[in-house]
């Protein structure tokens, strides 16, 4: 094809414009390794990160709070005037030239005189005398010290180059190359002047030119900042050998994605579990509950190749589901124990309304809509509303003390909003953004984020929004400067509450890292804009978020860990996967039971918890199960079905089991006698932090000392009208009974030594019921039944 003579002009111009936007502007430590260098360097773009290099505006240093020896730069350098300005500042005995920065004598600067030592400096030595680093500064204070924030480059996009690095051989380092493109339409190198970091020293160590020197096998995330840019590469060591990988049919595109990895990390998978170890591991991790040795019977006795999808549709369709599930977002939203002057009441309101959405599976998107847009009339009268206040408050008091689900059958759930702990916006502003985004913005609080793209700036104009709802007289719908706290004493409503008018004004409502909420008294709701932000199929976090987060309950650790903390220096360990898994969920229109179907059906989720030679050091890349401890609440309740034995958690709402799971309280509100002392020290959260850090499965004395001899375990062993007791009474054959107690504690038959090592166990006793007491309290102690396989 011929090109007209305008065309072929255009064309070679637009030629040359690519090649001259390709051409990378040599790094600073080239530019400046002559100290005669003409051109300055700028302040934002080079000074700035040179600061952060050497190491200067760190927390440890000048960047503390207080700052050093009278010398203060911002933290990381997030504010570059006031650093300018520090450096400039004038004082009386240096005749009107800074002391730091001297425009008329550089050499003599403290900025130059202090880290190369010429002068005693507590930090030591950071650079040489006419080093790059010293002629970037020297140069930079002799063209007069200047930054102009409207016409300096600003950053917009910063890379690390390669994005994923493979070892062959790890004797061999390799190198990272960081590359940063500006507003003004260069490139530029800028290696020399980023900070490197390793999320594990023990895998591969990042040097500071950007090296990365390979240790033991495994997989981890080289982190480089630079201007306030992070990126991140993914680094791979494989395992040594030349084994074949194993046949690994996949069941779904999960399997595709984890076992690219493993191919990649010569990491070969554990094989299928047995039918017994899953069977337990599917009931505990999707209904928090352990199978009936009935159950555990017919299952292993099915020879249906399907049976293990069976059971899976059977599962995500029992109450205990919803129960189950319903606590673990309790936990999530902050259903804590200062919601109001009746907690317990309304713990249970919170409780049952998520069970609701979560029996009917509403999808996702839907039931956070329940959160983020709460109002109390729920888009009905206000008669109809104060109907629905009445009913419930009657069944929450006085002899019925639990409601019925009037309140759960509500759309919209105020009581986040009203709730007495988590009321003010700094607090909803966090607890929204880690349960739903799966961001944790306290650093953003006080500065910005050293790890993430998130500032100051960003986290005041995302709390604005926190601040378009209001508290209004519940019969006139009237915004009241002194309303009594809790359901039906106030009515939630769109609207800039009086205490924020002003500040709404001076920072207005921005979604975070989005538009400014434009709102208006009496228009439409402006939080919608942010709900319809967060179920946008571009937005980053809302469903990588809670995928992520369910991933991590059933394998023991997030594709992002921890799963509430996504941020740019915490890549996922498989980026693919958790594309996929989150694309998958909102093209099936957020449908939760769809996504756990999903990643219980695996091959991954199924596979042995026992590991192989190369698979054994791995902890995050799913190539076998991780024994994980029960949560203290399935704990608790297992313990009651291997003993036959229900705990006692006082008055609960009309048919609601004596269970742990779903309990709405927090265990501080148990009394000894209610089990709240084990699920306190079995690390149950008081749900008092926005963070999922707040539950512990750390092991201690303590847990020991009560599964050795407590009182409560104890009393369960020798109970009349326990499990044991009533085996006894039905036969005299100990092995039987040896089996119906493998089977209730352990969902499995016992093998032959195990069977006739007990057997022995009895006979030797002096008498059969201390036998089989021991037998039962053997199995509550050890390890098979306390975790997870």
């Amino acid at each position: 094809m011929r090109l007209t003579a305008p065309l072929f002009v255009l064309a070679i111009l637009a030629f040359v414009e690519s090649s001259l936007a390709d051409t990378s502007i040599p790094a600073a430590s080239i530019r400046w390794a002559d100290k005669d260098s003409a051109s300055a360097p700028e302040f934002r773009r080079h000074v700035v990160p040179l600061f952060s290099k050497l190491g200067c505006n760190m927390r440890g240093c000048h960047g503390s709070f207080q700052g050093q020896s009278g010398f203060r730069l911002s933290l990381f350098g997030f504010e570059p005037d006031l650093d300018q300005k520090e450096l400039l500042e004038v004082d009386k005995e240096s005749s009107g030239v800074g002391p730091r920065a001297n425009v008329k004598s550089p050499e003599q600067s403290l900025l130059l005189v202090k880290p190369s030592s010429k002068e005693d400096h507590e930090g030591g030595q950071r650079m040489a005398v006419d080093s790059w680093q010293y002629n970037v500064l020297r140069r930079w204070v002799a063209a007069g010290g200047k930054f102009d924030p409207k016409r300096d480059s600003k950053l917009v996009r910063f890379e690390l180059q390669p994005a994923e690095l493979v070892f062959s051989d790890t004797g061999k380092p390799a190198r990272l190359r960081a590359m940063a493109w500006f507003d003004d339409g260069s490139k530029e190198d800028v290696t020399c002047l980023t900070t490197f970091s390793s999320n594990d020293d023990a895998i591969a160590k990042a040097s500071p030119d950007g090296g990365v020197q390979a240790g033991r096998m495994g997989d981890t995330a080289i982190i480089a900042q630079y201007s306030g840019g992070v990126a991140s590469t993914q680094v791979l060591v494989p395992v040594a050998g030349n084994a074949e990988f194993p046949p690994f049919p996949h069941h779904n595109r999960i399997d595709e994605f984890v076992s690219a990895k493993l191919r990649k990390l010569n990491i070969h998978p554990s094989n299928l579990s047995d039918d017994d170890d899953f069977l337990r591991r599917v009931y505990v991790d999707a209904i928090g509950t352990l199978p009936t040795p009935n159950e555990t019977r017919k299952f292993l006795k099915n020879r249906d190749p399907e049976k293990r999808q069976r059971l899976i549709d059977e599962l995500l369709d029992r109450p205990e589901y919803a129960m189950y599930w319903g606590m673990k977002f309790s936990d999530w939203t902050g259903n804590g124990k200062y919601i109001s002057r009746s907690p317990q009441q309304w713990n249970w309101v919170w409780q049952q309304w998520i069970e609701d959405k979560l029996s009917r599976n509403v999808p996702y998107d839907d039931f956070v809509y329940g959160f983020v847009c709460a109002t109390s009339l729920d888009g009905r009268t206000r008669e109809e509303y104060l109907e629905e206040v009445r009913v419930v408050k009657h069944k929450t008091s006085g002899r019925y003390n639990y409601d019925d689900g009037t309140y759960a059958q509500r759309k919209t759930l105020d009581l986040y909003w009203i709730n007495v702990e988590r009321r003010s916006p700094d607090t909803l502003v966090l607890q929204t953004a880690n349960s739903f985004l799966g961001l944790r913005l306290e650093c953003a609080q006080c500065h910005n984020h050293p790890f993430d793209r998130w500032t100051q700036k960003d986290f005041d104009g995302f709390k604005s929004v926190f601040m378009l709802a209001r508290s209004c007289d519940p019969k006139t719908g009237k915004e009241e400067k002194k309303l009594p706290r809790g359901y039906g004493d106030e009515d939630l409503q769109p609207g800039v509450h009086w205490r924020f008018a002003g500040t709404i004004k001076k920072v207005p409502p921005k979604i975070l890292g989005g538009d400014v909420l434009t709102y208006e008294e009496g228009g439409p709701d402006p939080r919608v804009k942010l709900w319809e932000w967060m179920r946008a199929d571009d937005n980053p976090y809302f469903a990588p978020s809670i995928v992520n987060r369910i991933w991590a309950q059933y394998f023991g650790v997030g594709i992002v860990d921890p799963p509430d903390d996504f941020n740019l220096g915490n890549p996922p360990s498989n980026p693919q996967l958790l594309a996929w898994l989150a694309k998958d969920f909102r093209e099936s229109d957020f449908d939760l039971k769809h996504l756990h179907r999903t990643i219980l059906n695996s091959r991954t989720y199924q596979l042995s918890w026992k590991p192989n030679d190369s698979n054994r050091l791995d902890d995050r890349n799913f190539s076998h199960a991780r024994l994980r401890r029960m949560p203290a609440e399935v704990l608790m309740d297992a313990i009651s079905q291997a003993t036959g034995v229900q705990a006692d958690y006082g008055r609960l709402p009309a048919d609601r089991p004596q269970r742990a799971v779903g309990q709405a309280s927090p265990p501080v509100r148990y009394s000894m006698s209610r089990s709240g002392y084990p699920m306190q020290i079995f690390g149950r959260p008081a749900r008092e932090k926005t963070c999922v850090c707040e539950r512990s499965n750390e092991p201690s004395v303590a847990q020991a000392l009560y599964l050795v001899n407590d009182a409560e375990i104890i009393t369960k062993l020798n109970n009349p009208s326990g499990r044991l007791a009533k085996l006894m009474k039905s036969t005299a054959d100990n092995g039987k009974v040896i089996d119906e107690l493998y089977l209730a504690a352990l969902s499995r038959l016992p093998t032959q030594s195990e069977r006739k090592v007990q057997e022995q166990h009895v006979l030797s006793c002096e008498s059969r019921a201390e036998g089989m007491r021991d037998v039962l309290w053997s199995l509550l102690n050890v390890r098979e039944f306390l975790f997870i396989r």
